[in-house]
């Protein structure tokens, strides 16, 4: 009887997790293979690759192609930017780079309930918060009936949601934000890869 009580306590100590959603997770699920184990171990390690994506893309990516944008067009967009908007902004890039990793896991883990699991116990490592309003959820749940492709959608969305924040009612401006979907996306990935299978980042494509 004393041992079945120690492997029963062994057992909820084993589930216990600082990380909500991981212990949500250990909760529901009775097995967890070891590389998801492998994987919730390097969360705080791909919290930190997104974080510091994050600062680069936008400076490299976002905010460059929003000067581009003033040159262009002879606005001044870039000037309503101040430090708040530049917090929105970089949060809804790392909305993207959320649903890079989702669908990254979704691919390995198909039909499974470790891809959102795991995203949420990212979103969590990042901000110290589970996803609610406003958050990666919003753009993977996000539709629009105008898409045969429903993957184009949140950048759809991106692109919608930046000129929003912007104050930007050209629709040029939301389509030139939405066309960087892709490159933060591809960028995103290897960040995975390379955080989660120590696969090397290859030259990341330069914006156009």
């Amino acid at each position: 009887m004393e041992r079945s009580l120690k492997w029963l306590d062994h057992l909820f100590q084993r589930k216990f997790h600082p990380n909500p959603a991981v212990h949500t997770l250990y909760r529901a699920e009775r097995t967890v293979d070891p590389k998801i184990e492998e994987i919730i171990s390097l969360l705080p390690k791909m919290a930190e690759a997104i974080q510091q994506g994050g600062a680069y893309l936008y400076e490299k990516v976002l905010k460059d192609q929003i000067e581009v944008y003033d040159t262009r067009f002879g606005s001044n967009v870039s000037a309503q930017i101040d430090d708040s908007k530049k917090a929105v902004l970089t949060r809804k890039l790392t909305c993207l780079m959320l649903v890079s990793f989702f669908n990254e896991l979704s691919e390995i883990y198909p039909d499974s309930p470790f891809p959102s699991s795991l995203t949420d116990a990212l979103h969590f490592e990042i901000y110290q918060t589970l996803p609610g309003k406003e958050s990666f959820i919003d753009y993977l749940t996000y539709q629009n009936p105008n898409f045969e492709d429903p993957r184009m959608a949140p950048a759809f969305k991106f692109g919608n949601d930046v000129a929003e924040i912007l104050e930007t009612l050209d629709l040029s401006f939301s389509i030139m934000v939405s066309q960087q979907s892709s490159l933060i996306r591809d960028i995103s990935k290897k960040l995975t890869r390379l955080v989660l299978f120590n696969e090397p980042i290859e030259a990341a494509p330069s914006s156009q």
